[in-house]
């Protein structure tokens, strides 16, 4: 078979395109002007919102060391699943404590304690239910939920057995 353009593409008889490679250019719009593409992209999140998950970080740091002087251990942090997040999981003998931290810089919105809202709660229960269901049955008998509150850089405040966790 001869070849008889330079394209690649062999010309086939009836069909007029196979012998062309692309397309032709869209029509231009001249009263549209062309969209400026910025030089650099910014890939680094704004300042305040770094300093606010490094001070979540250290609260949560703050808190398990507390939690650890008064004998819990650490079994895992920041476990995150489809459902949300757990800050922190500890243990205490036979119990699995799912424990959320909370701090607040001012109260103005009111206090941490005050923060844990019906529906948080029931996002970190549903998140519990399944880590248990995965993974703390197996080593676990109890479940239990704590809260840690930290406002305005006082010390932080234990809730032992916050909430219930409801059916």
């Amino acid at each position: 078979m001869a070849f008889k353009s330079k394209s690649k593409v062999p010309e086939l008889s009836g069909i007029p395109w196979a012998g062309r490679k692309c397309r032709s250019p869209k029509a231009k719009i001249p009263w549209l002007a062309a969209k400026e593409k910025p030089e650099a992209i910014k890939t680094t999140p704004p300042t305040r919102k770094l300093a606010l998950l490094e001070a979540g970080q250290l609260a949560e740091t703050q808190a398990l060391r507390m939690l650890e002087q008064n004998g819990l251990t650490l079994v895992s942090r920041n476990h995150r699943c489809r459902c949300g997040e757990i800050d922190l999981i500890m243990a205490q003998d036979h119990t699995a404590v799912i424990v959320e931290v909370r701090l607040r810089s001012n109260n103005s919105h009111g206090s941490a304690l005050e923060s844990i809202s019906t529906h948080k709660q029931a996002r970190i229960s549903r998140c519990a239910k399944l880590w248990w269901v995965q993974q703390g049955q197996r080593k676990f008998t109890h479940l239990r939920f704590d809260v840690v509150a930290l406002e305005n850089g006082d010390e932080p405040k234990w809730v032992q057995n916050a909430w219930q966790i409801s059916n």
